[in-house]
């Protein structure tokens, strides 16, 4: 954490973590190998099973958070004898803190006085929960020598199991709320970054790090295994450590009680840093290691991955013998009795986040439909695409906010991120019960769900309109396209968030009764597998392990229950995956395995009444054809006079619109049935608000159209007088033919 004035760390204690390191990740290693080879045979058993649709709709955005997230001048608590310092401080997009002498020595590009990391921090109350964490006691009666209280008003506090707390102040409240929010993103960011990569490589390592812990008698997931690889490693042994730190505390961590937690927690900071240094080279070697390892397992798995599959399958069929019935006894008498409470609490926050996301969406498109509407489009799309990552205020004060940098916004994002820490008391039963330590890594898992949707859905409007309005040349063109891209970005977005509620609490059930069935199997079942290693040939011995089949066998077990305490959920929410039912307000509010509720989000995106209306009901939205063979075959979604359209294109431009549009709907990423490029029929006025009325009532009469309406957008004119009427826009909840 910066540089240091002195050190506690003698040279006999260095050789002692070297060598406690080194035999550390000599014990480590071996697992790290064999969860390499098992890893790659299960993707290559993937490779050869066809796989359906993944379940999620919108494009995946791949956007790296901003290299800088947040800069100020703070005031931070330093040093061997605590003073407090003023410095410019700077959170990078890495979740990484570093701070410098002034804001010029930050722009010079010179190194920084100190920095750190910001995985495993947690924000508290006061200094004193950083110097007491993990103490026990009554610490309620101040010391006769207490550490200098913060200069500043509005303190900020961060502790850490293993490092030195982060004392920082500000001179406002309004800079304590931003760098508070922004660092608590920060510890999430960093916390799960191994979590969010999608790799064999990062498959193996957290089954590695699980296998480890087995064999030492430890289950589930906690709070150690957040971070890099490194800084999980780090953890694990800074806690087998810290009994011996303890015991061993060098004779200069002297004086009045706050100074020497202060002196305890610098040392161990110092040994963190040194164990982190050490950990991180062994890897970086051994990732060079690991290149040719995966070479000769390319070499030797794939030409007899048929029969590796063939084997394990036979082993797990006899293993399942023997585990069915104590899985069973316990599953009956213990899990399935909290399946259906932890289910509902599970899911209520997720769903709640995701619900304020998606009304986040629809008021922020709304928002860009109507500075469509009210500016110069060019100007307005080349603004929402340049304004980047920058989100800025205007004279009069008004926040604004680009499309693209919504999931990055705490200001937005916050309340939605703090429906998920409704999981630290909803599921406190869990920790008594079943022995769930997880719930930090819980609530990081929810948050980053919502993030990503976000960026998802932000992502994919871009595309589409990128693609679409790239080729319209008139100002009703655009309207239309965005309109739709619109419809069909939030009818994506409904279906990714109901996958993605499900697959959550599927994931999180699994996290909290696995561990705790594999420890109630340890005994009758865990100590027999060593009868049943005669049955891998010695040539897979390094690929296949009994207990990598045995917790397969264990996990599919408890797959099948969940999922069947899933269904019946379903069933008795009038909630059925597949069909189409007719969706009430009742239904809606109560299903706890449904997506968010759209009759919740409310649309702002009211149009004027138009006189000139009658005038766009004689050309498509679209323009691809001409205009009197288009007479009264369609109304687009928001009117315009005249004077405000573009001039219609000339032949030539006509048939490069027609032409431009024709390939891009021809592209794989708009071939679906959801995307329709015509938009006919007549109908009632239907509110965003009230989605389920268009499911209700009964539809009327009419030939279909030729081509066919198939769309999630309805746009529907009020009957009446042509030009009184008002445009909005509609989506159903199963994008059925309108």
């Amino acid at each position: 954490m910066g540089a240091q004035s002195s050190s506690h760390l003698g040279e006999r204690q260095c050789r002692y973590l070297r060598g406690r390191t080194g035999a550390f990740l000599n014990h480590f290693m071996p697992h790290y190998r064999r969860q390499l080879a098992m890893a790659f045979l299960r993707q290559i058993s993937r490779e050869m099973t066809p796989q359906g649709q993944t379940g999620f709709q919108l494009l995946k955005s791949e956007k790296p958070p901003r290299a800088v997230m947040h800069e100020g001048i703070l005031t931070h608590l330093q040093g061997t004898s605590p003073k407090w310092r003023e410095s410019y401080y700077v959170l990078r997009g890495d979740s990484s803190l570093v701070w410098f002498g002034s804001k010029e020595e930050q722009k010079c590009g010179e190194e920084p006085q100190g920095s750190v990391a910001l995985t495993g921090y947690t924000l508290v109350a006061s200094w004193r929960e950083c110097l007491y964490q993990g103490s026990t006691g009554n610490h309620s009666i101040q010391d006769p020598d207490p550490i200098i209280e913060p200069p500043l008003g509005f303190p900020i506090y961060l502790c850490h199991p293993f490092r030195q707390p982060l004392c920082l102040c500000m001179d406002t409240v309004e800079s304590q709320d931003s760098w508070r929010s922004f660092l608590r993103d920060g510890i999430r960011r960093r916390g799960t970054v191994l979590q969010r990569k999608e790799s064999p490589d990062m498959e193996a390592f957290l089954d590695a790090v699980k296998s480890y812990r087995q064999e030492k008698g430890i289950y589930g997931v906690d709070n150690l295994l957040l971070g890099t690889e490194a800084e999980v490693l780090t953890n694990l042994l800074m806690r087998d450590l810290l009994p011996k730190l303890r015991a061993q505390k060098p004779a200069m961590l002297r004086g009045v009680e706050s100074r020497r937690k202060w002196a305890w927690r610098r040392f161990l900071d110092e040994v963190y840093v040194l164990v982190l240094k050490l950990v991180s080279s062994e890897l970086q070697n051994f990732h060079q290691e690991k290149e040719e390892l995966q070479k000769e397992l390319e070499k030797k798995i794939r030409p007899e991955a048929d029969q590796m599959l063939a084997l394990s399958n036979q082993i797990a069929q006899k293993l399942q013998t023997m585990v069915c019935g104590p899985a069973e006894s316990s599953l009956c008498r213990e899990v399935k009795p909290q399946l259906a409470w932890v289910m509902e609490e599970l899911l209520r926050p997720v769903r709640q986040g995701l619900g304020m996301i998606g009304t986040l969406l629809v008021h922020r498109l709304d928002s860009l439909l109507r500075n469509v509407q009210r500016s110069r489009v060019v100007a307005v799309l080349k603004e929402e695409e340049e304004a980047g990552s920058i989100l800025h205020h205007k004279p009069s004060g008004i926040r604004v906010c680009s499309l693209g940098d919504m999931p990055w916004d705490l200001e937005l994002m916050q309340p939605c991120y703090q429906k998920a820490e409704l999981y630290w008391d909803s599921l406190q039963a869990l920790k008594e019960r079943f022995g769930f330590q997880g719930t930090k890594n819980l609530v990081f898992s929810a948050q980053d769900l919502m993030q990503q949707l976000m960026e998802n859905a932000v992502y994919t409007f871009q595309q589409l309109s990128a693609q679409h309005v790239s080729s319209a040349t008139r100002r009703r063109q655009v309207i239309c396209m965005l309109e739709k891209v619109k419809g069909r970005v939030l009818k994506k977005f409904e279906s990714d968030s109901s996958f993605a509620q499900k697959r959550f609490v599927q994931e999180w059930l699994v996290q909290i009764f696995l561990p705790y069935l594999l420890r109630r199997l340890e005994l009758g079942c865990k100590l027999e597998l060593h009868k049943y290693e005669k049955y891998v040939f010695a040539d897979y011995s390094h690929i296949i392990t009994i207990e990598n089949i045995y917790e397969d066998v264990v996990l599919n077990f408890l797959n099948q229950k969940v999922n069947a305490g899933m269904d019946r959920a379903a069933e008795l929410r009038s909630f059925q995956p597949g069909e189409k039912k007719e969706v009430t307000a009742e239904t809606s509010t109560h299903a706890a395995l449904s997506t968010w509720n759209l009759e919740d989000i409310h649309s702002t995106l009211q149009w004027d009444p138009d006189p000139c209306q009658d005038h766009l009901q004689n050309s498509h939205c679209e323009g691809g054809q001409e205009e009197a063979g288009r007479r009264n075959g369609g109304t687009c979604a928001t009117q315009w006079p005249p004077e405000s359209l573009d001039k219609d294109p000339d032949e030539s431009e006509r048939s490069v619109l027609s032409e431009g549009l024709t390939i891009a709907m021809d592209m794989d990423i708009f071939q679906t049935d959801l995307l329709e490029m015509d938009m006919k029929g007549n109908g009632s006025l239907i509110e965003w608000s009230q989605p389920t009325e268009l499911l209700k009532s009964p539809r009327p009469e009419r030939e279909p159209a030729a081509d066919g309406i198939y769309s999630n957008v309805a746009v529907k004119t009020l009957p009446g007088v042509l030009g009184k009427g008002r445009a909005v826009v509609t989506e159903t909840l199963e994008g059925e033919v309108l």
